[in-house]
Protein backbone atom coordinates (compact mmCIF):
# COMPACT_ATOMS: atom_id res chain seq x y z
CA UNK A 1 0.00 0.00 0.00
CA UNK A 2 1.38 3.41 -0.79
CA UNK A 3 2.29 5.61 1.80
CA UNK A 4 2.77 8.61 -0.46
CA UNK A 5 1.39 9.61 -3.57
CA UNK A 6 0.75 13.21 -5.49
CA UNK A 7 -2.20 13.92 -7.49
CA UNK A 8 -2.31 15.97 -10.61
CA UNK A 9 -5.59 17.86 -11.28
CA UNK A 10 -7.22 19.77 -13.90
CA UNK A 11 -8.91 21.78 -11.18
CA UNK A 12 -7.53 22.02 -7.27
CA UNK A 13 -8.13 19.87 -4.53
CA UNK A 14 -10.16 21.29 -1.78
CA UNK A 15 -11.95 20.54 1.27
CA UNK A 16 -14.89 20.07 -0.39
CA UNK A 17 -13.71 17.75 -3.43
CA UNK A 18 -12.46 16.05 -0.66
CA UNK A 19 -15.90 15.31 1.07
CA UNK A 20 -17.33 14.40 -2.03
CA UNK A 21 -14.90 11.45 -2.37
CA UNK A 22 -15.72 10.18 0.91
CA UNK A 23 -19.20 10.31 -0.49
CA UNK A 24 -18.39 8.35 -3.11
CA UNK A 25 -15.69 5.91 -2.03
CA UNK A 26 -18.02 4.73 1.28
CA UNK A 27 -21.34 3.16 1.13
CA UNK A 28 -24.50 5.31 2.82
CA UNK A 29 -24.89 2.41 5.14
CA UNK A 30 -20.73 3.09 5.87
CA UNK A 31 -21.28 6.85 6.42
CA UNK A 32 -24.19 6.40 8.83
CA UNK A 33 -22.27 3.74 10.81
CA UNK A 34 -18.92 6.17 10.95
CA UNK A 35 -17.89 9.01 12.38
CA UNK A 36 -15.88 11.05 9.84
CA UNK A 37 -14.46 14.57 9.64
CA UNK A 38 -12.71 16.15 6.94
CA UNK A 39 -10.69 18.94 8.63
CA UNK A 40 -8.55 21.96 7.67
CA UNK A 41 -5.29 22.17 9.40
CA UNK A 42 -2.61 25.57 9.47
CA UNK A 43 -4.99 28.20 7.84
CA UNK A 44 -5.73 25.59 5.00
CA UNK A 45 -2.27 24.68 4.19
CA UNK A 46 -3.35 20.58 4.73
CA UNK A 47 -6.79 18.88 4.65
CA UNK A 48 -7.05 15.72 6.88
CA UNK A 49 -9.98 12.94 6.63
CA UNK A 50 -9.87 11.31 10.53
CA UNK A 51 -12.66 8.02 11.02
CA UNK A 52 -13.40 6.78 13.86
CA UNK A 53 -10.24 9.11 15.31
CA UNK A 54 -7.67 8.11 13.12
CA UNK A 55 -6.15 9.95 10.06
CA UNK A 56 -6.59 8.05 7.09
CA UNK A 57 -5.63 10.56 4.45
CA UNK A 58 -3.59 14.00 4.85
CA UNK A 59 -3.63 15.85 1.57
CA UNK A 60 -1.32 19.20 1.30
CA UNK A 61 -2.05 22.79 -0.05
CA UNK A 62 -2.04 21.95 -4.07
CA UNK A 63 0.37 23.53 -6.26
CA UNK A 64 0.70 24.63 -9.91
CA UNK A 65 2.21 21.77 -11.63
CA UNK A 66 6.06 22.72 -12.03
CA UNK A 67 7.59 22.81 -15.24
CA UNK A 68 9.19 19.35 -16.89
CA UNK A 69 12.45 19.75 -15.09
CA UNK A 70 11.50 20.44 -12.24
CA UNK A 71 8.64 17.65 -11.94
CA UNK A 72 11.24 15.25 -13.12
CA UNK A 73 13.58 16.55 -10.19
CA UNK A 74 11.17 16.17 -7.70
CA UNK A 75 8.74 13.31 -8.81
CA UNK A 76 11.30 11.49 -11.06
CA UNK A 77 10.34 9.24 -13.83
CA UNK A 78 6.59 10.35 -13.07
CA UNK A 79 4.72 11.25 -15.81
CA UNK A 80 1.81 13.93 -15.45
CA UNK A 81 -1.16 14.23 -17.38
CA UNK A 82 -0.83 16.53 -20.18
CA UNK A 83 -3.52 18.73 -18.74
CA UNK A 84 -2.70 18.95 -14.98
CA UNK A 85 -2.40 21.89 -14.02
CA UNK A 86 -2.56 21.19 -10.23
CA UNK A 87 -0.53 18.73 -8.36
CA UNK A 88 -1.00 17.68 -4.45
CA UNK A 89 1.06 15.80 -2.28
CA UNK A 90 -1.27 12.89 -0.42
CA UNK A 91 -0.09 10.59 2.70
CA UNK A 92 -1.76 7.87 3.92
CA UNK A 93 -0.97 5.97 6.77
CA UNK A 94 0.77 2.16 6.62
CA UNK A 95 -1.81 0.73 9.14
CA UNK A 96 -4.85 -0.83 7.21
CA UNK A 97 -6.93 2.23 7.80
CA UNK A 98 -5.12 3.89 4.91
CA UNK A 99 -6.01 1.65 2.19
CA UNK A 100 -9.23 3.80 2.58
CA UNK A 101 -6.70 6.86 2.54
CA UNK A 102 -5.69 5.05 -1.29
CA UNK A 103 -9.02 4.94 -2.37
CA UNK A 104 -9.63 8.62 -1.31
CA UNK A 105 -6.95 10.26 -3.42
CA UNK A 106 -8.01 8.19 -6.78
CA UNK A 107 -11.35 9.57 -6.09
CA UNK A 108 -10.25 12.54 -5.43
CA UNK A 109 -8.16 12.89 -8.49
CA UNK A 110 -11.17 11.56 -11.03
CA UNK A 111 -13.29 13.92 -9.70
CA UNK A 112 -11.10 16.73 -10.58
CA UNK A 113 -9.69 15.88 -13.75
CA UNK A 114 -6.87 14.28 -13.23
CA UNK A 115 -5.10 10.63 -12.09
CA UNK A 116 -3.33 9.75 -8.72
CA UNK A 117 0.49 8.28 -8.98
CA UNK A 118 1.38 6.17 -5.82
CA UNK A 119 5.14 7.30 -4.62
CA UNK A 120 5.62 4.09 -2.41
Amino acid sequence: MPRSSVAFTREPIDIAALAEAVSTVLTPEELAATPIEVRPLDDGAAAQVVMLDRVVLTVLRPRLVPAPAELARVYGAVEAPSDARWSTDCFTTWEPEGVIGVRLIEAVAAARGGAAVHLG
